[in-house]
């Protein structure tokens, strides 16, 4: 690793702190697979995922002219809610306001949304009405379900079938496919053909076992996948898979079905490598290895990983992964780990984000010129009332005019402000806009990343700008009263 210049540092690939890390009091560094040191092509990974799906959706009865339907990989983005029963797709700012809602194609206007989400209304976004689509392996599953609606509604084809019955099959059959091996049968015969492989990532992890701390995987894929995918991300060029990458890692456990690893005391095995077959193992002498044998498991929890590692508290981890809630949430809230978060997306947005700073700038101005109008809108209001109380002017002509006039420029600054800022957004991504803003708030995704992930990036190899021993500090935390504009 080099030591870090931000002024050398591409933005879009630097770390960015929500809570400040010394990584000098970090004693292991632990990493998901999948989307974290894997990173998929979605271009190919989803599309396969949609079209299993599409195949065990006719499998259950569904008509067999749904193969023909094409997946769209740009269409959906993270940070989206579904509401199951209304079979709608939510975008939602940090106080859970929706602001962008889809019922299938079809985009919902401000009065339908506030009809059906009024945030007068006690709505709780979660299961089991909800869904939250807060990782990649989410998207396909998201846009599968929009066709479903569409079709529905245009068609008298699911008629027996309400939305919830929709989703829930959708969810259904994507569940079957991960478990019969449809999609990572043929995700290991081609892993090219679906993995991104980073040049990077094997210096990174040569860097920060050599820094003198433990190296982990927690995947809740199985062994014999997790070593095609390893062995492939690791370089390794020969045709017979082999072990070595393991030698990178004090410790990996499979099929740990986070996010109970966090919170439950789930049954763990040692894994054989070559036949996949697991073995119970003493529990009390988990922690010694005195053979050297590389220490491989599927199960278990928490608790036995730091015995393993020789872990006191869970501050002294750090953990990188892509899943919101499956990696960052749990982790983080239930036990303390210290917490990065991959968001794939963001380098792309960052540079398109860069590339509309014009268009920002319009909206911010427009903003700007919106509140002096409405600060004297007010004062000419109370002007009036003045006059009407104290002096007992019923109606002053010249103050009425500069009312009519000024609240007149005040509806057009706001419907070219609304125009210009939903032009900003739909530059940034043409259905559901900016994955960080909804408007001029944060999403509901940023809320959550801010809240949970003390530090966020593109993609995990970007800490090859970063020394090991970096003291990551997060920027001044600012109220509207800290703000002098």
């Amino acid at each position: 690793m080099f030591p870090d210049d931000k002024v050398d540092i591409p933005f879009c690939e630097r770390i960015f702190c929500n809570r400040t890390l010394n990584m000098k009091s970090i004693k292991a560094v632990g990493f998901d697979m999948d989307y974290t040191l894997a990173l998929y092509k979605p271009e190919t990974f989803e599309k396969l995922a949609y079209e299993e799906t599409l195949k065990k959706l006719v499998d259950i009865g569904y008509s067999k002219e749904i193969l023909n339907w094409e997946f769209d990989h740009k269409y959906m983005i993270r940070g989206l809610v579904i509401d199951k029963i209304r079979g709608n797709v939510l975008k939602m700012d940090r106080h859970r306001y929706v602001k962008v809602a889809f019922h299938g194609f079809k985009e919902l206007n401000r009065e339908e949304r506030r009809k059906l989400y009024d945030v007068e209304n006690v709505i709780i976004y979660e299961e089991p009405n909800f869904a939250l689509i807060d990782t990649l392996f989410s998207l396909a599953e998201a846009f599968l379900f929009i066709q479903l609606v569409d079709y529905k509604d245009k068609t008298e084809k699911l008629l027996n079938k309400t939305y919830l019955e929709i989703y829930n099959d959708v969810r259904k059959c994507i569940d079957l496919c991960h478990r019969d091996g449809s999609i990572k049968y043929k995700v290991s015969e081609n892993p090219g053909k679906y993995i991104t492989k980073d040049k990077n990532l094997v210096s990174i992890l040569k860097d920060l076992k050599a820094s003198g701390r433990k190296i982990f995987i927690v995947t809740n894929s199985l062994w014999d996948y997790t070593n095609v995918v390893m062995n492939y991300i690791c370089g390794n060029s020969k045709k017979e898979l082999n072990f070595e990458w393991i030698s990178y890692f004090d410790l990996v456990i499979t099929g740990s079905q986070k996010p109970s690893f966090f919170n439950s005391k789930n049954q763990i095995y040692s894994v054989d490598l070559k036949t996949c077959y697991l073995k119970n193992i003493d529990l009390i002498n988990l922690s010694k290895n005195e053979n050297n044998e590389p220490k491989v498991f599927q199960g278990g929890h928490f608790k036995l990983l730091y015995d393993i590692l020789g872990i006191k508290v869970g501050s002294e981890i750090l953990y990188i992964g892509d899943h919101i809630y499956g990696d960052i949430l749990r982790s983080k809230k239930e036990i303390g780990w210290r917490t990065m978060l991959v968001i794939e997306e963001l380098e792309k947005e960052i540079s398109a984000i860069q590339n509309s700073k014009d268009q920002y700038t319009l909206c911010d101005s427009l903003n700007k010129k919106r509140v002096h109008l409405e600060n004297e809108f007010e004062r000419l209001q109370i002007a009036e009332h003045e006059n009407k109380i104290k002096k007992g002017i019923d109606k002053d002509e010249t103050l009425d005019k500069k009312i009519k006039k000024v609240g007149y420029d005040l509806l057009k600054i706001k419907e070219l402000e609304k125009k210009e800022i939903r032009t900003y957004h739909l530059g940034l991504h043409p259905i559901w806009g900016e994955l960080m803003k909804t408007g001029r708030q944060n999403s509901r995704f940023a809320a959550q990343v801010e809240t949970y992930a003390c530090l966020y990036t593109s993609k995990l190899t970007n800490l090859i700008h970063y020394g090991p021993h970096k003291n990551f500090r997060a920027v001044r935390d600012f109220m509207p009263h800290d703000l002098d504009d």
